[in-house]
């Protein structure tokens, strides 16, 4: 019987990353969207099955600079197989799923001439949004 609750719950965490999808949520954030739904699961199971989610590829995990929270975000379509990573702005916090297949010839380079694969999914690059007086 436990495993069903563990999968209604998995499922749970899933459509609430889903619907806030644009967005990237702390652990509490996660439990206050949840709780907003009507659904109660406390903050340690959350965490837990966050953790469960990213291993299995459904979210994906970003760890900030020191002293912020480490965020989850939902992966979706938007994270497909082709060539992308994530922009992370350090003013506002914003992440972004970018495509970018200039990229393709840097990861190439990586593995051809180091020996080391990227993970373009989990890729990030920290900078400044255009928003907050990036590069245009």
């Amino acid at each position: 019987m436990k495993q069903a609750y563990n999968t209604k719950q998995k499922y749970a965490l899933i459509r609430c990353l889903e619907a806030h999808k644009s967005e990237s949520l702390t652990v509490d954030g996660v439990v206050a969207a949840l709780e907003a739904t009507g659904e109660k699961i406390g903050r340690s199971t959350v965490y837990r099955r966050l953790e469960e989610l990213c291993r299995e590829g459904h979210i994906s995990r970003f760890a900030p600079e020191e002293g912020k929270s480490v965020t989850y975000r939902f992966i979706g379509s938007e994270c497909g197989d082709d060539c992308h990573f994530h922009l992370i702005c350090t003013e506002c916090g914003v992440i972004t799923h970018t495509h970018c297949h200039e990229l393709e010839g840097l990861f190439s380079h990586m593995a051809n001439e180091h020996g080391f694969k990227v993970n373009e999914k989990k890729t990030i690059l920290y900078g400044t949004c255009a928003k907050c007086g990036g590069a245009s």
